[in-house]
C-alpha cells in the first residue's frame, strides 16, 4: 500500500499530466512544506512554474535542487532547459554538460545540448548530439525529425526524407512533403499533400508549400492554410492609448543592446542581432504592456477577418503562447526572405525605422511573396507585395508567408518586436 507521501505526490503528478498547472501548484506548494526532503515534489512544483510561464520561481527552485543536489543529472537538465526559454543560451549548455558528465547516456539532456548548438551556429556539434541519441536510440522520433531538418536547410533533400520519414514528430510529415518540393517531384507532391489534407494536416509550413508550388506549377490547389495569404496582411498602430509609451519602447530597445539574453545565431540576418528565447516570459513591466498591447491587437486582426473561411481562421488553435523576440538591423543590413513555420498569425512592432525619402522610399520596409526561396522556381516571376510601416505600426500575417526586409543605408537603426501566435499542441 502507497504512503501517505507517495499518495500525495501522485496527486501532483496527475495535475501536472493534465496540465492543470494551477492545480499542480497549489498541491505543489502544500507538498514540499509537508515533505521539504522530496526533491522529485520540488522538482514537479519548479516544472508546474515553468510550464505556467513563471520562468524566475522555476529557476530559483532549479538552481536550489541543484545546489542541494549537484550529481542530479535530471536537476542540471531541467534547470538547462528552463535558461534556454528566456535565452540563455550559454548557461543552458553548461547545465546539459554537467547533465552528461553524470549520466553520459541522458538521451534527453544529449537532445537538449544539440538544439542549444543549433541556437549558436555550431550545427556539426548540434549534428553530433542528434546522431548520438539516434545511435543510443535509432526509432528516436524527436532527433530524425531535428537531424531531418538539419538536412533540409543543408540542401540534401533525398537524405533529409529518409530521417523525415521515420519520424511522426512535430512537423515531420509537412517537412517531408517540403522535401518532395525541393526535389521537384511535382506530382508526388500534390499526392501527398491531397492525403494530409484528407487528414486533417493544417500548418504554416504546408500553406507556405502550398502557395509556392500553385504558381511553380500553374495550378489552382485549394489550400488548407490560407488561400489569397497576401490579403491577410494587416497593419495597425499601437498608440499611447493602447498603454504602450515611448519610454517603454526605449527600454525594450536599451533590454536588447543590452544582451541580458544571448543572441541566436540566425544565418538569414545580415548586420543585425536577434535575441534568442521567448522574450514574453521575461518579468519585466515594459514585457507586460507589450504583451497587453499584442493581445488586442491579435483580437483586432481575427475581427477584421472573421468572416473569412481560410483554415488559419476557422481552425484557429483552441490554445496557444505568444512567442517574441527583437530583431535589430544596422545600416546596410536586412532580413532575407523565410517563413514561421512553427507559429499560426505572425507579426512585427516596429519600435525604430531609419528616415526615407525619395529614391528610399522603400528602404527598410517588409516585403512579402509566396516564393519559398530555397524552393526551386521554374523561373518564372512570383508576385512580391512591399508594405509601407511607420514607427510605432504593427503588422501581421498569416505564418505560412514569405516576408523580407528591405535593405537601408543611414545611421537609424531598425528595430522590431517580432512575435508568433505559436499553437500549443
Amino acid at each position: 500500500m502507497p504512503s501517505q507521501e507517495d499518495s500525495r505526490l501522485q496527486q501532483i503528478i496527475k495535475c501536472y499530466e493534465a496540465q492543470d498547472y494551477a492545480a499542480a501548484i497549489g498541491t505543489g506548494k502544500t507538498f514540499t512544506k509537508e515533505f521539504p526532503q522530496n526533491g522529485s515534489g520540488w522538482n514537479l512544483l519548479a516544472l508546474s512554474y515553468k510550464a505556467s510561464g513563471n520562468i524566475p520561481e522555476a529557476l530559483r527552485i532549479f538552481k536550489f535542487l541543484v545546489k542541494a543536489s549537484p550529481k542530479s543529472e535530471m536537476f542540471q537538465a531541467n534547470l538547462g532547459n528552463t535558461y534556454m526559454l528566456i535565452g540563455k543560451i550559454n548557461q543552458g549548455i553548461s547545465c546539459f554538460k554537467k547533465a552528461l558528465k553524470q549520466e553520459p547516456r541522458m538521451l534527453n539532456a544529449i537532445e537538449a545540448l544539440g538544439l542549444a548548438y543549433l541556437e549558436i551556429d555550431r550545427n556539426d556539434n548540434a549534428r553530433k548530439c542528434f546522431e548520438r541519441v539516434i545511435q543510443l536510440d535509432p526509432k528516436h522520433e524527436r532527433s530524425l525529425y531535428f537531424l531531418g531538418n538539419m538536412y533540409l536547410l543543408e540542401n540534401e533533400h533525398a537524405k533529409a526524407a529518409q530521417f523525415l520519414k521515420k519520424s511522426s514528430f512535430g512537423l515531420s510529415k509537412s517537412h517531408y512533403l517540403e522535401c518532395l518540393l525541393c526535389l521537384d517531384r511535382g506530382e508526388e507532391f500534390l499526392n501527398y499533400y491531397k492525403d494530409l489534407s484528407r487528414k486533417g494536416v493544417i500548418n504554416p509550413l504546408i500553406g507556405g508549400l502550398v502557395s509556392h508550388a500553385e504558381e511553380l506549377y500553374g495550378a489552382q490547389i485549394d489550400n488548407i492554410f490560407c488561400n489569397n495569404s497576401m490579403d491577410h496582411i494587416y497593419v495597425g498602430c499601437v498608440g499611447e492609448e493602447d498603454g504602450f509609451s515611448d519610454k517603454l519602447a526605449n527600454k525594450l530597445i536599451k533590454y536588447h543592446h543590452s544582451n541580458k539574453n544571448d543572441y541566436r545565431s540566425q544565418s538569414l540576418l545580415h548586420q543585425g542581432t536577434q535575441s534568442s528565447g521567448n522574450l514574453f516570459l521575461l518579468e519585466e513591466p515594459f514585457v507586460k504592456s507589450l504583451r497587453l498591447s499584442i493581445e488586442r491587437q491579435v483580437e483586432q486582426y481575427r475581427l477584421k477577418f472573421q468572416d473569412g473561411n481560410q483554415g488559419f481562421l476557422t481552425r484557429w488553435p483552441d490554445r496557444y503562447e505568444l512567442f517574441g523576440w527583437m530583431v535589430s538591423i544596422k545600416s546596410g543590413g536586412n532580413l532575407d526572405a523565410h517563413n514561421h513555420k512553427e507559429g499560426w498569425l505572425s507579426g512585427s512592432f516596429y519600435l525604430s525605422l531609419p528616415e526615407r525619402s525619395g529614391e528610399q522610399a522603400n528602404d527598410g520596409k517588409i516585403a512579402f511573396s509566396c516564393r519559398g526561396p530555397r524552393y526551386p522556381d521554374g523561373n518564372k516571376t512570383f508576385k512580391k507585395k512591399v508594405v509601407d510601416i511607420k514607427k510605432r505600426d504593427i503588422c501581421m500575417f498569416p505564418s505560412s508567408l514569405f516576408h523580407e526586409t528591405i535593405p537601408f543605408e543611414g545611421p537609424e537603426e531598425r528595430v522590431s518586436f517580432a512575435f508568433d501566435v505559436k499553437p500549443i499542441n
